[in-house]
């Protein structure tokens, strides 16, 4: 009879820092699964009277929406701003997103996932670069659209 401790001969070791961005995908996950995530601060009564509507409104952004704004803040982390006021300058909200209300949602998301990721660098007093914090977002991706194959 297999004892209840036998999946741990196939766990495999984890370094710390991979676990904790892991579990950042997670509740970030978590976030936009159940959304509108809760916004216990706002940056300030501008940001909240602008996306207060729209996240109120009730229904999630789009897929499209939510790859963008992990995308928009990936790059912020990576510091490329040339890419995203490229990208903004150049319509790219416009050309991607059909409705005012998700290219309002995409930019709320930006500003969350950034803000987020930015809290969780100051919880663990700055341990994690720039780099790996936009990775943590990669793997929120990969957490939100799983390709299975039947």
């Amino acid at each position: 009879m297999p004892s209840r401790w036998d999946f741990l001969y196939d766990v495999k070791p984890q370094p710390i820092g991979d676990f904790l961005l892991d579990k950042l995908a997670e509740v970030l996950e978590e976030d936009i699964r159940a959304f509108p995530p809760e916004v216990t601060d706002w940056q300030d009564e501008a940001a909240k009277a602008r996306f207060e509507r729209a996240v109120a409104a009730g229904h999630g952004p789009s897929e499209l929406a939510v790859r963008t704004a992990i995308w928009l803040a990936q790059a912020d982390l990576r510091r490329e701003f040339e890419a995203v006021d490229e990208f903004m300058r150049g319509g790219g909200l416009d050309d991607r997103l059909g409705s005012d209300d998700d290219r309002e949602l995409c930019r709320f998301l930006w500003h969350f996932l950034e803000d987020k990721v930015l809290s969780f660098a100051e919880a663990t007093q700055s341990r994690f670069k720039r780099a790996e914090l936009a990775d943590a977002l990669a793997r929120l991706e990969k957490r939100l659209y799983r390709v299975t194959v039947a």
